[in-house]
This record gives structure tokens, C-alpha cells and sequence, in this order.
């Protein structure tokens, strides 16, 4: 069972999950990460891209330039929320995702890589994770995406449905007590729980911040 985040002498913070959280946690930060990827197109060419960049010889930037003159607006739900237009003007809002998307794509990535690091460097045992500010701040980040991504596949529009949604959980499972189980139900269950491990492990570090 997961406990809170706390403040260590040294300064960092803490807090202690069992095994099946972990895993659970390090899952859909890997499985949000595969979404933004697959959805926005990113794949090893960006690394090319990005590399010819930062190459010294001018034709190459220039090739990066060009290449990276584009953005795929978001197709899925849930990568429009993690990327929304910047504006309502089509030719603005596509001038915005040029210069902007792909470095907030590679901010959204590279913390959710983090917290598979940082949750798997604990082992797979019950055990403590443990942060410095830096990567609290970065823990917050991802598990704010994260907490979309599932909000949008709740059909969740605002922090406040998430009690509506609960309380209808609750009641289908009074109603189904005598029936046999359904899996779409418990695969509803199983997002909502999750959701609400990500929703108080969020609401714990940001109390000790």
C-alpha cells in the first residue's frame, strides 16, 4: 500500500510504494509516452533530425530546418489535451505547432522516461522512490499528463466529474453484485483506480513541496 510523500533531512522527499504500484505507474508513463509518439509521428528520424540540427555543416542544419517545418496536429483525444491549439486561427495555431510542438513533445518524453527511471531503479519490490526537488517537479509534470490521458479515456472534462464517475461505479457495482462480472465494467474499474493512485500520489508531493 502506497504512503505519502514525506521530507527527508536530506532534503529530498519520499515515499513508499508496493510493488504493484510501481509497476502500475511506470506502465502507463510508458504507455502515454508510445502515445504522443505514435500519434504526433515520432519516431527515429526525429533523432536524425534532431542530430543534423546540431551538426556543424550548414547544408545539414538546413536540411533539419526544412524537415522540421511541419507538425502532425494531434489526432487522438487525449494528445489534443496534452497539445491543444494555441489558437483559434487554423494558420496560426499550425505556426505554433512548427515552433513549438516538438520541443514540448520532448519535454512531455523525456519526464515520463524519468519516472520509468526513477520508479524502476527501486526494484520491483515494495520499497521507498525517492526524489530531489528537480525531479519532484518532473514527477508532477508526468503524472499531470498522465492523469489526462486517463481523465480523457473517463470521458472526463473537469477534476469535478471524477466524483460523478466514481459515484456511478459505485452504483453499477451495487446493481452487478448478483450478476456475472463484465470486463468492459472492470476495465473501467481499473482506469478509475489507477487514476486515483496518480491523483493522490500528485496531491501528496505537491502538500510537501
Amino acid at each position: 500500500m502506497a504512503h505519502a510523500f514525506r521530507n527527508r533531512p536530506d532534503g529530498t522527499l519520499a515515499c513508499r510504494l508496493d510493488g504493484e504500484e510501481k509497476a502500475i505507474i511506470a506502465q502507463v508513463a510508458q504507455e502515454t509516452a508510445d502515445l504522443i509518439r505514435a500519434d504526433l509521428g515520432i519516431g527515429s528520424e526525429h533523432g536524425a533530425i534532431r542530430r543534423a540540427a546540431d551538426s556543424e555543416d550548414p547544408l545539414r542544419r538546413l536540411e533539419a530546418e526544412f524537415a522540421g517545418r511541419s507538425a502532425r496536429e494531434p489526432s487522438d483525444s487525449a494528445v489534443k489535451r496534452l497539445f491543444p491549439a494555441a489558437s483559434s486561427d487554423p494558420d496560426l495555431a499550425e505556426e505554433y505547432r512548427r515552433l513549438g510542438q516538438q520541443d514540448l513533445a520532448d519535454t512531455k518524453l523525456a519526464d515520463l522516461q524519468t519516472v520509468i527511471s526513477l520508479i524502476d531503479a527501486t526494484g520491483p519490490e515494495h520499497s521507498e522512490v525517492v526524489v530531489d526537488e528537480e525531479e519532484a517537479i518532473v514527477l508532477l509534470r508526468a503524472l499531470n499528463d498522465v492523469r489526462i490521458v486517463l481523465a480523457d479515456r473517463l470521458g472526463l472534462e473537469r477534476d469535478g466529474d471524477f466524483d460523478t464517475v466514481r459515484m456511478l461505479q459505485q452504483i453499477g457495482e451495487r446493481v452487478e453484485e448478483a450478476s456475472a462480472p463484465d470486463d468492459e465494467h472492470a476495465g473501467a474499474d481499473i482506469v478509475i483506480a489507477v487514476y486515483e493512485l496518480l491523483s493522490w500520489l500528485q496531491e501528496s508531493l505537491l502538500r510537501v513541496l
